[in-house]
């Protein structure tokens, strides 16, 4: 044998070995914890099913709350029925069906007039419905989908910092609560980002699918910056992420070890969401068995826990 095809041969072993001792080993303690550990679910859209069939497949799995973005599709349920339902189980946020409706009716240029009708009529309501509770604040909100989002005719890219969102950040400060985000990471974006969070400290930026496009070192950037800002975990499963780059784990292969050091770095900061709309309504039982045995048998036992739900129970302010 050439020696050139013995160099070859002993990098591929060598490379593999390095993997093998890289992938992290499962926790015997949260490989039995992950099996019955109650989940917030933080991006659960309603979809076009009866409100039955979201209660079903949150009680199938052991998911004690959800919420924390808005509708989808052409006739979920109402919020009024969803909630009594649910009860204090779902957490709604605002924004979104009034951000899709004028995407569709007035571009992606619609999206930062404040005085569009649907926006002026939110506002309005708002701050009564997040003094009240009947809503938490809001989310999901599509600034820039443009590279991640599966629907092309879904796709936009407007400023971050814009007369709408801006709108939204200062009745959610007043109030203490939430915005959820769904960003790209590109240099123009991070900065209003950065912006926001300094300016409104006593909103609780979540940013959807774990910042899109960014990488680690950006993501423990802002978090060693910024105390009001978290992550959300929803897409970042095999499940609905067929491109292995974009994942931070799966069932087969585990978590990721860069993702697992940001996690264990910074167990009050992540949470998880299914994300699970049309045509992926069914796969909701598949999304949490990958968070149960991808992910959660991989953290410290406390990390576990505060991933699953203490920080959203402590970040939404639910009832426990």
């Amino acid at each position: 044998m050439c020696l050139h095809k013995l160099v070859l041969i002993a990098f591929v072993v060598l490379s593999s070995a390095a993997q093998a001792q890289e992938k992290p080993n499962k926790i015997q303690e949260s490989i039995e914890l992950a099996k019955t550990v109650p989940i917030a679910d933080v991006h659960m859209h309603t979809v076009d099913r009866l409100t039955s069939f979201h209660k079903e497949q949150m009680d199938r799995n052991n998911v004690k709350w959800g919420g924390g973005v808005g509708p989808t599709g052409k006739n979920p349920p109402s919020t009024q029925d969803m909630q009594a339902a649910l009860g204090n189980r779902y957490f709604f946020g605002l924004g979104q069906a009034e951000f899709t409706q004028v995407f569709f009716a007035a571009g992606a240029d619609g999206l930062t007039n404040a005085n569009s009708k649907s926006f002026v009529d939110l506002f309005k309501v708002a701050d009564n419905l997040l003094e009240t509770r009947q809503a938490y604040g809001f989310g999901e909100i599509h600034v820039d989908n443009n590279n991640s989002s599966p629907s092309n005719n879904f796709r936009r890219k407007v400023t971050l910092d814009n007369p709408v969102v801006r709108t939204m950040y200062e009745i959610a400060n007043k109030h203490s609560s939430f915005i959820q985000i769904h960003m790209e990471a590109d240099d123009a974006n991070i900065a209003a980002l950065k912006k926001y969070l300094s300016e409104f400290p006593k909103v609780s930026t979540i940013i959807s699918h774990g910042l899109p496009y960014g990488k680690q070192t950006l993501l423990r950037d802002l978090l060693d910056q910024h105390p009001n800002i978290y992550f959300e975990l929803s897409r970042k499963g095999a499940v609905l992420n067929e491109k292995e780059a974009g994942q931070a784990f799966s069932i087969r292969h585990g978590v990721k070890d860069i993702w697992l050091k940001s996690l264990e770095m910074y167990p009050d900061r992540f949470m998880i969401g299914s994300d699970t709309h049309y045509p992926d309504e069914s796969k909701y039982d598949d999304v949490m068995t990958g968070f149960r045995n991808g992910l959660f048998p991989y953290l410290q036992p406390e990390t576990l826990k505060k991933v699953a739900y203490q920080n959203a129970v402590k970040v939404f302010r639910l009832t426990e």
